[in-house]
């Protein structure tokens, strides 16, 4: 039927393309674009398959994660373990002043403790008194810890929590790019399926067109017809020319659009060889197979508003720290000991546990709480209005998803009625044509029967079409995109 074309139709139509259309670079194939175009027909797995591994968009995906994953071991950098070191000295006429070391390491814990070790020395002939050490210098060991603001959360955790936050929220943006690309690759392809299936039956049109011409030529030269038989039979055949430049437009764009979504491993946007089809279009056997018929919790658009929040929750509880005072203990132990010795007897004799210590405080309380009870209210409003966002996300998904399966459904009907419509048109013209070679029709009736033939197989192939996109479009509306 119209599926069925000579290759001189695909060979004058790829011609026209390559006049219309500027040359492309040609670049070596590779092994996966090869494996592709292996066969006189691009499938659409072949295709989907090229633009989910080497898209751009589908890379950038990949780099939005990667960026998260970097934000993340940039917030890690908070609890790293860092070395200090000081060291100052004046010398002056032959005196030394002062020489003063200060080293050691300082050790962040996810607690809110601060763990450090650390050497201190220093000597000359005007120290500061609560700077003289011993002449083989002071080793401490001690803590740091907040005991109020910062005791549960504080600015470093909060940091880390949130680019965690943030790395799921990349992954979800991944999910949805690719969506969104699924969807835009999958209309290209039947759109440009479409186009050949057209263009597959303009030209048998304007075959028909034209052996009836001449037919009806060769009638007249013997007497058989009058003269005005073929002068409608040649408005035909302008007609259905006029009708194939207009598919062969269509089909050159379609192309071209699904050329934009083909790329290969090398980073380099490729053409459809010419000699290259798409799949025809065919009814499916089974419209529901893999259908998604509700929005689950785990659709990307309702994950993400949930990190949001988990974002905010973060920010609340930050904010909700410093409604407390701020307390900072810090204890040092100090020995003089730092010979090298043996072990047992370093730790016999370093004093560690004696009475040698510093030991400090400080606290501060803003009065009225102004900025802290200000983010806390700010936070749980802004979670209370994705709260909003998220109830109504929810059921604008399910009212979209529903509508698009009653779209599904009816185009499925349709799809059966048109093509019994033109199983049905087909017997009719062929009737007609029996009853025009018995003398009791007319051309006129053939070509109206032909017309409703040719438009019927256009609509049929167009339902097709169409019911490939809206399933894509089912598929990205439930969260889903390229099969895993």
């Amino acid at each position: 039927m119209h599926s069925s074309v000579s290759h001189k139709v695909f060979g004058t139509c790829f011609m026209l393309c390559s006049m219309c259309l500027p040359a492309k670079s040609q670049t070596p194939e590779t092994n996966a674009y090869a494996r592709a175009f292996a066969d006189s027909t691009l499938t659409y797995e072949k295709y989907i398959e090229l633009v989910e591994d080497f898209h751009p968009v589908s890379r950038i995906a990949d780099y939005n994660v990667e960026l998260a994953e970097r934000d993340l071991r940039r917030s890690r950098g908070g609890f790293d373990p860092a070395l200090y070191g000081n060291y100052d000295t004046k010398e002056f006429k032959e005196t030394r002043y002062y020489e003063y070391l200060n080293a050691g390491i300082e050790v962040p814990t996810w607690m809110g403790l601060s763990l450090h070790g650390g050497y201190e020395s220093a000597r000359g002939d005007f120290l500061n008194p609560e700077k003289t050490t011993p002449g083989a210098g002071l080793v401490s060991a001690g803590l740091k810890a907040q005991l109020g603001a910062g005791l549960l959360m504080d600015k470093r955790r909060a940091a880390l929590r949130q680019a965690q936050v943030g790395l799921e929220q990349g992954e979800l943006d991944r999910i949805l790019m690719r969506n969104r690309l699924y969807f835009e690759a999958t209309t290209a392809y039947y759109r440009w399926s479409f186009a050949e299936e057209a263009l597959a039956i303009a030209r048998e049109a304007v075959e028909l067109a034209t052996f009836r011409y001449d037919a009806v030529r060769q009638n007249f030269r013997f007497g058989d017809v009058p003269a005005i038989d073929t002068v409608e039979a040649y408005t035909q055949v302008l007609n259905r020319l006029n009708g194939l430049r207009a598919a062969q437009s269509d089909w050159v764009a379609a192309l071209n659009t699904a050329e934009v979504y083909l790329w290969d491993d090398g980073e380099i946007a490729r053409e459809i060889p010419p000699g290259i089809r798409p799949e025809t279009l065919e009814p499916r056997e089974n419209y529901t197979e893999g259908l998604p018929l509700v929005i689950d919790n785990q659709h990307p658009e309702l994950r993400k508003l949930r990190t949001r929040s988990d974002f905010l929750d973060i920010e609340r509880r930050l904010a909700a720290e410093y409604l407390r005072p701020q307390v900072e203990l810090r204890y040092n132990f100090l020995s003089e000991y730092v010979e090298n010795r043996a072990q047992d007897e370093f730790f016999q004799n370093t004093g560690f546990f004696d009475n040698n210590y510093t030991f400090g405080a400080a606290v501060y309380y803003p009065l009225f709480l102004r900025e802290a009870r200000g983010k806390v209210g700010m936070a749980k409003i802004k979670m209370r209005v994705v709260d909003q966002e998220f109830t109504n996300l929810d059921a604008t998904l399910t009212a979209d998803l529903n509508a698009l399966l009653v779209r599904y459904q009816n185009l499925r009907d349709q799809i059966e009625y048109m093509g019994q419509n033109v199983e049905y048109l087909g017997r009719l013209l062929d009737g007609e044509r029996a009853l025009f070679l018995n003398g009791e029709s007319s051309l006129f009736l053939i070509n109206a029967r032909e017309t409703q033939l040719v438009d019927a197989q256009n609509v049929y192939v167009d339902l097709l079409a169409r019911a490939r996109i809206l399933y894509a479009e089912i598929r990205i509306t439930a969260g889903e995109g390229f099969e895993e």
